[in-house]
C-alpha cells in the first residue's frame, strides 16, 4: 500500500485510527448545546402560529373604552374621534332584527320625524351611527304621517331604534297616554322609549311636575322600563332639575360644551347638532353621543 506525505514528512500507513476520547469540557458543551435548542422549539412554534393566524385575516378585536372628555370645539358632523368600535363580546347587526337588538359599533346616533321628509334608510346605514329615535306621537291626537316607514326601514338596515312622544302639559296626561301607547309598540322597540318635554305649557309648575310624573310613570308600567327623558340644558336647569333622579336623560346643548346640569346629574346622551347632515337625509338632522362609560345596552328593551 503507497504512503501519503505532506511536505516532507512520511505518514504512516492509511489504517484506520483510534479515536481519542472526548473531553469533560467539549462533552458538557455539546449537551448544554442540544439543551438550548430542545427549549427554542416551543416558542418558534409558536411564533409561526401568531403568523400564520394573522396571515389567515383573523380578527383582532379593538376595544375602545376611554371616557369622554368636555371638548374644547362643537363636534362636527361626523363620528367623533371617540366613536366606540365593538367590543370582542358585542354582536354585529344581522338582517333578521329582533326586538331589543342593541348596535354597539358607534357611540353616535340621530333622531328623526317627518320633518326629514323621504329617507334612503340604506344610505343612512352606511354612516358611522348606531342609533336612531323616531318620532311618533305628540299630544292628544297627532301621529307622525311618516313613523310606520320610518321605524320599519330603520330596523331593517340594523339600527337599534326607539320612539319618542312629545309631551304637551295643556294636554290631559291621560290621552297623550292612550295616543303614544296605541302607535308605539312594544314589540317594534330597540330602546325605552323617549319623551320629548321641552315646552312647560301654560299651567303651573307643580301641576306641570306632577301631570308629567304620572305620565311618565304609566308609560314605564306599560313598556316595562324607565323611559328616556329629553329635554334642552337650560330647560332642565329651571323646571326638571331633582325631579327625576332615577331616569336617564338625553339632554340638548348646541354649543361646544357638554351640557352642565344644575343639579349634578350624570346623563346618558349629549344631542350637540341640529344641523347635522347624514347620508340619505336631505335636510338637517339631530346628531346626538353616548357619553362618558355608558352604553346602549343601558337603553335597550
Amino acid at each position: 500500500m503507497p504512503r501519503k506525505h505532506v511536505g516532507n514528512q512520511q505518514l504512516s500507513p492509511s489504517y484506520p485510527l483510534k479515536p481519542k476520547p472526548m473531553t469533560f469540557q467539549l462533552r458538557t458543551t455539546l449537551l448544554c448545546t442540544l439543551a438550548a435548542a430542545f427549549l427554542l422549539m416551543p416558542s418558534q412554534a409558536s411564533a409561526q402560529r401568531r403568523t400564520k393566524a394573522s396571515q389567515n385575516g383573523l380578527p383582532t378585536p379593538v376595544v375602545n373604552s376611554t371616557p369622554d372628555t368636555p371638548a374644547r370645539q362643537a363636534p362636527t358632523d361626523h363620528p367623533t374621534t371617540d366613536s366606540r368600535l365593538i367590543t370582542i363580546n358585542d354582536q354585529a347587526p344581522t338582517n333578521q332584527h329582533t326586538r331589543g337588538n342593541i348596535n354597539n359599533l358607534y357611540a353616535e346616533g340621530i333622531d328623526i320625524s317627518h320633518h326629514q321628509h323621504h329617507i334612503d334608510w340604506d344610505q343612512v346605514a352606511t354612516e358611522p351611527i348606531s342609533y336612531v329615535y323616531i318620532k311618533a306621537t305628540e299630544g292628544r291626537t297627532f301621529v307622525d304621517d311618516r313613523y310606520a316607514r320610518n321605524i320599519s326601514e330603520a330596523r331593517r338596515v340594523g339600527l337599534s331604534v326607539g320612539s319618542y312622544h312629545f309631551y304637551r302639559p295643556n294636554t290631559p296626561w291621560q290621552e297623550q297616554f292612550a295616543n303614544m301607547t296605541n302607535i308605539v309598540k312594544v314589540e317594534e322597540q330597540d330602546l325605552v322609549p323617549l319623551i320629548d318635554v321641552e315646552v312647560r305649557g301654560n299651567v303651573s309648575e307643580s301641576k306641570f311636575i306632577a301631570d308629567l310624573k304620572l305620565f311618565i310613570q304609566a308609560v314605564e308600567s306599560h313598556y316595562g322600563k324607565r323611559p328616556l327623558i329629553y329635554s334642552g340644558q337650560h330647560f332642565y336647569n329651571k323646571h326638571l332639575a331633582g325631579h327625576f333622579p332615577q331616569h336617564q336623560f338625553m339632554i340638548a346643548r348646541y354649543n361646544a360644551d357638554r351640557p352642565l346640569l344644575s343639579d349634578g346629574k350624570d346623563y346618558i346622551m349629549w344631542q350637540y347638532s341640529e344641523r347635522g347632515r347624514v347620508s340619505g337625509i336631505s335636510t338637517n338632522v339631530d346628531r346626538s353621543r353616548i357619553i362618558g362609560d355608558f352604553s346602549l345596552r343601558e337603553l335597550g328593551m
